[in-house]
């Protein structure tokens, strides 16, 4: 989609289709009007589903509709702040609407899970998000410190990972597990503020950390094919 020459007509946001009405708020920054109307025109679109998924997970805590209401609009919430829905990966990519949902009912059963801890949204204060030096800190922030089972099937699948990341310097390391573990959580880059603890941690630039970045995955990446072809 070509925001710079759409932005130059008159947009009609309700015959857009739906990735691209992501592809319009993760222009945000750069195009405030016309994100906020592709929002806009993605929650009326998509709000009597999540509301009513939102509804049947409640039911199964025993909350309230009210509480229904207020996770469905934690989920559009993460929406307009994350906006990390991939084309590439849809699960039917003849069916984008029906991809998008696949991808929001997981996000609105987080919020569900954490609004009974948090009693709001589960947004965490950037403030306190953090770099990941070591496999523990990034299987504590891909699944969390209150699901023991499923950070022991996490340690045992990342178990080839740790293998190979001893080959890595601690700067390698840091930068590829950093951002593996905030794109485990559904994010296309690290938050800004995770950024320049990144940049002030390593004493680094941007573009070094993502030739850093590179390196690593490369590393990885021959690591696990030598791995595979050895089995």
């Amino acid at each position: 989609m070509n925001v710079e020459q759409k932005k130059t007509d008159e947009i009609v946001f309700e015959t857009l289709p739906s990735d691209e009405l992501i592809d319009y708020i993760s222009f945000k920054e750069e195009y405030p009007e016309e994100a906020a109307a592709a929002f806009t025109e993605f929650c009326s679109r998509f709000e009597r589903d999540i509301l009513q998924k939102a509804e049947i997970y409640c039911n199964k805590f025993n909350y309230s509709e009210v509480v229904a209401l207020e996770i469905a609009t934690c989920a559009f919430a993460r929406v307009w702040k994350y906006h990390s829905f991939n084309k590439s990966k849809a699960k039917y990519p003849d069916d984008i609407d029906r991809s998008i949902l696949l991808w929001l009912y997981p996000i609105v059963y987080t919020q569900l899970v954490k609004y009974g801890d948090l009693n709001t949204c589960a947004e965490p204060d950037e403030d306190d998000l953090s770099i990941v030096e070591n496999i523990d800190d990034l299987i504590s922030l891909t699944v969390g410190d209150d699901d023991i089972q499923k950070k022991r099937e996490l340690k045992i699948r990342l178990e080839i990972i740790e293998r190979a990341i001893l080959g890595l310097s601690e700067k390698h390391k840091i930068v590829y597990l950093t951002y593996k573990a905030y794109e485990n959580t559904g994010k296309k880059n690290i938050p800004r503020s995770v950024g320049k603890k990144l940049r002030d941690r390593l004493n680094l630039v941007q573009n070094s950390i993502q030739v850093y970045k590179k390196e690593a995955n490369d590393h990885i990446n021959n690591y696990l094919k030598a791995f595979n072809g050895n089995r």
